[in-house]
């Protein structure tokens, strides 16, 4: 059942005589949550452009109580919240609530763009951005739709005919689209996470630097089955490496005690750039997102998809290419093997930094800022 209850006001710093301001620059509007998986490419893009043009403004309608809202407010974006009904691939009864629904979200997402007043609008998935865009267009605001993982997602496909334009990640999403809109660009990459200090995460965190690391990841909701097969093999784990652990909001187990010096786990970690110089290995879902991270930063990684989900062609698409280890059924004996095989196996890791090197280019926030920029000239 979705609420309808609703909050489009600014955040406190903010208050509505600060748009005045925003239209002698140019204002972009970002949309999407629910979960990271949308949200750190659209990041990677606002910190590269405004790395190239510093009086870029940046706004971002999320969902209510996703885990985003924290993470964009620390980048001193405003963040604003809307309701919007989501589609159930698997409860299509559903779908008939669908359309009432989504009028409703159109509704105050008209409120939430007139307050706004944004030059343009950019998306990479998430139910919540279906009815931004859709009204967006009905303003004649441009919009911008990129397809972060290699199988579009409903939201995309709604979305794409309201796009002015369409990036893709990977050649073989761009079947999807429309010729005539739709790019290639590659990966999109927060340029911080390449300038991580392993010395210093290792040092706050008292890791045992004689033993190799692994970083854990649960993804930003939390994945139940990665911690719960992690807490049965952590003290195997611990004799020979040090575990880094981040668990996913209010998911970290009481059970899993802290052990100063080889295992570390925190619902989230403020320092990624340290997190990832400092891992010799990571093992996590099959987001697009973190996809990305661990080939820019050619880190050997282990892939562990949702089932029945588009995670599961992103995994195929780098065990294919032997750029990943993919765990399709997830146990404890399976994870811990799998773990150890790829740390002291100097062979398997090298090949797998190779690959993942040669996997797609990372410069694909410079394309779209370059075409963006054209359209809001004309």
């Amino acid at each position: 059942m979705v609420s309808w209850e609703h909050s489009f006001k600014p955040t406190d710093r903010q208050n509505y005589s600060e748009h005045n301001m925003y239209h002698e620059h140019k204002h972009i509007l970002m949309t999407g949550g629910g979960t990271l998986g949308p949200v750190t490419p659209l990041l990677a893009l606002a910190e590269v452009w405004k790395e190239q043009d510093s009086s870029v403004v940046f706004s971002w309608i999320g969902t209510e109580h996703g885990p985003e809202s924290d993470l964009i407010e620390e980048k001193d974006i405003s963040f604003y919240s809307l309701s919007a009904p989501k589609l159930d691939r698997y409860k299509k009864l559903s779908w008939l609530l669908v359309v009432p629904q989504l009028v409703m979200s159109c509704v105050r997402a008209f409120a939430l763009l007139k307050n706004i007043q944004p030059h343009m609008v950019f998306t990479a998935g998430g139910y919540v951005s279906v009815p931004i865009v859709i009204v967006a267009w009905m303003m004649r605001i441009p919009c911008w739709v990129h397809q972060l993982d290699v199988t579009p997602g409903i939201a995309n496909r709604v979305m794409a005919p309201f796009a002015k334009r369409i990036s893709v990640t990977w050649e073989e999403s761009a079947e999807s689209f429309s010729k005539r809109k739709t790019e290639v660009v590659g990966g999109l990459i927060r340029p911080y996470l390449l300038d991580g200090d392993s010395e210093l995460f290792k040092d706050i965190f008292e890791l045992d630097t004689n033993k190799p690391t692994v970083a854990v990841f649960g993804g930003g909701t939390g994945a139940t089955a990665i911690n719960e097969t992690l807490e049965a093999i952590i003290s195997d784990l611990q004799q020979r490496m040090n575990v880094i652990h981040l668990a996913g909001k209010g998911k970290l187990d009481e059970k899993l005690v802290e052990s100063k010096g080889t295992y570390v786990a925190r619902e989230f970690f403020t320092n990624m750039a340290d997190l990832y110089a400092a891992a010799d290995l990571v093992v996590a879902r099959a987001g697009m997102g973190t996809i990305l991270e661990v080939a820019a930063l050619r880190k050997p990684t282990i892939l562990i998809p949702i089932p029945n989900s588009h995670q599961e062609a992103n995994a195929k698409l780098l065990g294919d290419r032997e750029a990943a280890i993919v765990i399709d059924q997830l146990n404890p004996q399976v994870l811990k093997q799998e773990i150890e095989k790829m740390m002291f196996q100097s062979d398997l890791r090298q090949r797998m930094i190779k690959n993942l090197r040669s996997l797609l280019p990372m410069h694909g926030a410079g394309k779209i800022i370059n075409a963006a920029n054209a359209i809001l000239k004309r």
